[in-house]
């Protein structure tokens, strides 16, 4: 497992859920929710 994120969402709610969602779509890679 890697020890750093480039992406941090704090909450895995359906906001977090859907954030996550739409960075992954835009390319973002390494989102720890």
């Amino acid at each position: 497992m890697r020890e750093t994120a480039d992406i941090v969402v704090i909450g895995a709610g359906a906001l977090g859920c859907s954030v996550s969602y739409h960075l992954a779509n835009l390319g973002a890679k390494n989102i720890l929710v």
